[in-house]
């Protein structure tokens, strides 16, 4: 059985997404060990990960590492404890850029770079910025094999170099529960709801969704998740719903006549394949998102909008109109087993 050294720019404890979920299908048929990120500021009650691997290694997060000398020096140690004996792995898994720079230059094993964000976009240190770039660069070039998890970014590593060896793996769907769809009744309701859950950050369009509550006075929104560098405006019908458990967002959200992805087009969201969609389908409600290329592969299942007025519209047609949803239980069925991880997991296997 081929060694795996999976590197994880994350908490394993953290949110479990695509580092976890890859590292754990990883491990069915490798010899897998992730060395992580422990992160020394997250409390313990906010383990949101509850789920365990067989080998693993904490590396206490030295804050600062990216930006401070020093601090990246001591990172460097740390990371020794992995690397000095990294040749006895077959395999190293990157999952992002900057942990390339902890791999020793003369490891010659075969390497896999995970590009699942568009990095350089979501740093707002120039100087930071242009150390992803080189890294990037270096590691594209250096990979074996680079998954890309949206079309987006498959053309950008592409152009960094990794033409030939380039593979687009988006995210999938991974849920105990898909609730399908049931007619849509709202006028006897107090209230016309509008759900959204995840990171509330600034590519989320707040003045959308203001304008909007122009259009009735019973619209409501409804956001679950954690605020990051954003101030949301005070609105009585903007109701901030605090962080909730995964498994427990169905029982908040059972109530909601549509769920929304509102999120302003940048450099970030251009290349995100949102796992936000897939769950939303699950759901079987009514599903509103901006339009970009990477979504337009949902359009059996959602509502597009590109601005404002095409939002509104949108908006009048539901609650006027009562619109069941675009997709019955069966399509969506098909559509989710097609994009769940096992899915995934036979183009990983495949490929490797």
């Amino acid at each position: 059985m081929k060694k795996i050294l999976y590197l994880m720019g994350i908490d394993w404890y953290w949110i479990k997404q695509r580092p976890q979920i890859i590292a754990e299908m990883l491990d069915r048929d490798y010899d897998v060990t992730v060395a992580y990120y422990k992160e020394v500021v997250v409390k313990q009650s906010l383990r949101k990960n509850n789920d365990e691997l067989e080998k693993s290694i904490p590396i206490s997060a030295i804050p600062y590492r990216d930006k401070n000398i020093i601090a990246h020096f001591i990172q460097k140690i740390l990371f020794q404890k992995v690397m000095k004996n990294v040749e006895q792995y077959d395999i190293v898994w990157i999952s992002h850029p900057l942990l390339y720079r902890y791999l020793p230059g003369n490891y010659k094993g075969k390497i896999v770079y995970d590009c699942m964000d568009n990095h350089e976009a979501l740093c707002s240190d120039e100087n930071i910025c242009q150390v992803i770039k080189k890294t990037e660069q270096q590691l594209v070039n250096r990979a074996d094999i680079v998954f890309a998890s949206s079309s987006g970014l498959l053309q950008k590593v592409q152009k960094l170099g990794g033409e030939g060896k380039s593979v687009l793996l988006r995210n999938g769907f991974v849920s105990e529960h898909i609730y399908p769809p049931e007619p849509v009744r709202h006028k006897n309701k107090e209230a016309y709801k509008i759900g959204y859950f995840g990171t509330i950050a600034e590519w989320f369009d707040f003045p959308l969704l203001l304008k909007s509550l122009d259009l009735y006075p019973d619209l409501e929104y409804y956001l679950w998740g954690p605020v990051s560098n954003v101030e949301v405006p005070q609105h009585p019908r903007i109701k901030m719903q605090g962080v909730v458990e995964h498994s427990k967002l169905w029982e908040n959200v059972k109530d909601m006549d549509a769920l929304i992805m509102p999120f302003k087009v940048n450099d970030i969201i251009r290349d995100v394949d949102p796992v936000k969609l897939y769950e939303y389908i699950s759901m079987g409600k009514n599903v509103i998102t901006v339009a970009y290329d990477e979504v337009l592969r949902f359009a059996p299942f959602v509502f597009f909008y590109k601005n404002a007025e095409e939002y509104e519209n949108i908006i009048i047609k539901l609650y006027e109109d009562e619109v069941n949803c675009k997709y019955d239980s069966i399509s969506q069925k098909e559509f989710l087993d097609d994009n769940s991880w096992e899915k995934r997991w036979e183009i990983i296997k495949e490929i490797m």
